[in-house]
């Protein structure tokens, strides 16, 4: 067998090493794991469907339109038909393959750089065992494992063709720029980041006489191939030129929008691993001076731009264009394996002759010994410890932890295609409801955050479904977020909380109807009532507009009638909760009433009128004011919540009524004494008005009809009551992990 037979065989071997890994992890479970194999799926059922590329997505999101790169849908479409493989199984198998085929460009790339077929088969089996490779797979980024390898090739064309140029070449270029472009968009413009910067800093070198090479030449191979290549995608990019032009206006593909912008602006900040990563490059120049006898040529400095312009975009959001930043960190993973390969040679090479310099005389024996395990353990080593690259007890873990499906969901997603319409419309959970979408085939309302998103009617929907598995009564007016569970559920009766700078709300106070208690007397009888003991009998809006929120929710038996109402004026830092007790009859009357006030972990003061509590990780503070009347406080703490007690003692026998007034500001930039003084202030002026936003309303009943909701999917089994308790919803499946709701007709 000849060296070029070896080495053919050595890499195909990698190859098949690699795929099988794949294979095995994604199917270890009787599931494939990941969300967006459902969105996937959705999409190739209709292509399957209507045997053309769709327009309009009926299933995912309620309906939306098809604007999707169509690349990876279309190649695995063909795959089903030819095969007959199952959609899940074509999937997966794709994604597998597509991922491990990157060895070879790996290996060509990095023997091509380094100018070693070491180095390229070392490269190889770290594209194989990658981390971000098989996380990818786990989340369901197929697109993207596919987009990875075609930028691979492109950039293993372009040195193919610098030394020899071939027109051939250049055609091959321009169709996998097109296959780019049709796979994933994000790919592509982060590609052609890549290219800017590099003809920018080749451009550079030219000038300054470093890089020695002709720049024009290699400008028209990529600009050539890129205009070929849009030219070969044009037909799908004019059919969606309109939709996108419309969200770049609205600040979607750049500035983000404000419903997610500080979500995915959250924990954004300049990462010290990335100013560490980027430290890197130093050591590159004295590796390609050892390799190639220069510090950088026009080949290295791809290698350099490709490597470090993803890093960069990580802290793009610096300058307005807002993304989550770890999409750009796997852009960076195939030049870093190729760099690590590199770096691991040479750090057995510099180690194999410090043991042949030192180990003399009767240690010259052990230091061959040595020097021959040098590799092995080095490899080992690097192989346990760097995290771009992952073992196969790894993978299982992270595997497991993006598995979605288990038998319990299958089976309900079984009973959902034989039992219910196709016409059926269902709100579930976000890791669920993409399966349910794209596997069940139902038009499916999906409850994400917001985060996760990227169109403004994908939020709009994911909202109207999170709140509607979330809660009954949801106000906000930009300053304090109100959400009550209502009369079936005694959970939240009401919970208030504060809308935090990183963009998700902090519930600092909430009330259980299940724990709070009337005293009551009926003749010579002394009797306690718990609100959630009293049949709720009404729910209505007083008022409902941009400027005032009014809820009213009423219970009753037949000796109490409670009506609580909620007001949440426009702009104002506090909501208004009150009661009024009535007897209704002239023989019963009101002793006490007693309530439980739950709060997160921090530090609580109060005093007869007030009780303020300071979050001191999120930094926000909430306060209750005691209107009217002044209870009897009692605190403790029960694990991490503490808990206030709060005691109120009635005049009128037959008539009751308490208010509280619940306010939240902002304490981030205050400290522990401007906090004191913020509690007194708000006590002083509760309704000062602080923000013009308008109040934003929603009402679990109107999100049912305005999107026509048929079944609502839960998987919590501690949020079961919220619906089988409700007359408005039925049960018609519950497995223990998955329980299906049927919405009754609604009046």
């Amino acid at each position: 067998m000849t060296t070029i037979q070896k080495r053919t065989f050595l890499l195909f071997a990698i190859f098949v090493l690699a795929f099988l890994f794949r294979v095995v992890v994604l199917f270890h479970n009787e599931y494939p794991p990941s969300t967006d194999l459902g969105l996937n799926s959705n999409i190739l059922n209709l292509i399957l469907e209507e045997r053309e590329l769709p327009s309009w997505n009926p299933y995912h999101m309620g309906g939306e339109p098809l604007t999707n790169p169509p690349g990876y849908p279309l190649f695995a479409s063909f795959i089903v038909l030819f095969t007959g493989m199952p959609i899940l199984t074509a999937q997966v198998l794709i994604a597998a393959f597509f991922g491990s085929f990157a060895v070879f460009p790996a290996y060509l790339f990095s023997k091509k750089m380094w100018r070693s077929s070491s180095v390229g088969f070392l490269a190889a089996f770290f594209v194989a065992v990658s981390s971000f490779s098989l996380e990818m797979l786990g989340w369901g980024g197929y697109s993207n494992v596919i987009s990875l390898l075609l930028i691979a090739m492109v950039f293993y064309l372009f040195l193919k063709n610098k030394e020899k140029p071939n027109r051939f070449n250049l055609f091959v270029a321009a169709l996998l720029f097109g296959s780019l472009i049709l796979t994933h968009l994000l790919s592509f413009f982060v590609f052609f980041s890549v290219l800017i910067l590099y003809i920018v800093l080749l451009l550079i070198g030219k000038a300054w006489r470093h890089t020695g090479t002709k720049s024009l030449n290699i400008i028209g191979f990529f600009l050539i191939s890129i205009a070929l290549g849009l030219l070969f995608a044009s037909p799908w990019l004019l059919s969606v030129s309109s939709f996108y032009l419309e969200m770049a206006s609205k600040g979607v593909f750049l500035g983000g929008i404000a419903e997610n912008r500080s979500l995915i602006l959250a924990n954004r900040y300049v990462d010290i691993n990335i100013l560490i990563l980027s430290g890197v490059v130093f050591l590159l120049f004295l590796m390609f001076k050892a390799s190639r006898g220069r510090y950088v040529d026009s080949e290295s400095l791809l290698l350099i731009t490709w490597y470090l312009a993803p890093l960069v975009l990580t802290q793009s959001y610096m300058v307005g264009i807002v993304t989550d930043y770890t999409r750009f960190i796997y852009f960076a993973e195939f030049p870093s394996l190729i760099i690590l390969s590199a770096c691991v040679l040479y750090l057995f090479h510099y180690v194999s002759v410090a043991i042949k310099k030192y180990a003399v005389g009767k240690w010259n024996r052990y230091g061959k010994i040595a020097s021959k395990a040098a590799f092995p353990a080095i490899l080992l080593v690097v192989y346990l410890t760097i995290p771009l690259l992952i073992t196969p007890m790894q993978a299982l873990f992270k595997l497991d932890f993006y598995t979605t499906i288990k038998k319990p969901e299958a089976d309900a997603m079984e009973w959902i295609q034989q039992r219910t319409l196709n016409s059926a419309i269902l709100a579930s959970d976000h890791l669920y409801g993409w399966w349910l979408s794209g596997v069940a085939q139902r038009s499916t309302l999906s409850a994400v955050s917001p985060e996760f998103l990227l169109y403004p009617n994908e939020i709009e929907v994911a909202k109207a479904a999170l709140i509607l598995l979330d809660t009954d009564y949801y106000i906000n007016n930009g300053v304090i977020e109100v959400r009550e569970d209502g009369g079936y559920f005694a959970r939240r009766n009401p919970v208030f909380g504060i809308e935090t700078k990183k963009g998700y709300p902090r519930h600092l106070f909430y009330f259980k109807e299940s724990e709070t208690t009337i005293f009551f007397q009926e003749k010579h009888n002394r009797g306690t009532v718990d609100l959630s003991e009293l049949n709720m009998t009404e729910a209505r809006w007083i008022s409902r507009d941009e400027n005032l929120a009014v809820l009213v929710i009423t219970r009753e038996n037949n000796l109490l009638k409670v009506e609580k109402t909620l007001e949440v004026d426009r702009g104002v830092r506090c909501a208004e909760l009150s009661y009024e007790i009535n007897a209704r009859d002239n023989e019963t009357s009101i002793d006490w009433m007693r309530f439980t006030l739950h709060t997160m972990e921090g530090t609580v003061v109060f005093n007869q009128s007030m009780l303020g509590f300071y979050d001191p990780f999120e930094k926000v503070c909430g306060q209750v004011i005691f209107k009217e009347q002044s209870p009897e406080v009692k605190l403790y703490t029960v694990g991490w919540m503490n808990n206030a007690e709060f005691l109120y003692t009635n005049e009128n026998d037959s008539f009751f009524k308490i208010t509280f007034l619940f306010g939240a500001f902002d304490a981030e930039k205050l400290r522990y004494h401007e906090v004191l003084e913020a509690y007194n202030e708000f006590l002083r002026n509760p309704q000062q008005v602080v923000t013009d936003l308008p109040i934003i309303t929603y009402d679990y009943l109107e999100i049912i009809k305005n999107y026509n909701v048929s079944f609502i999917i839960c998987r919590e089994p501690d949020k079961y009551p919220k619906f089988s308790n409700d007359p408005n919803f039925q049960v018609t499946y519950n497995s223990g992990s998955v329980a299906i709701f049927k919405v009754k007709e609604l009046t």
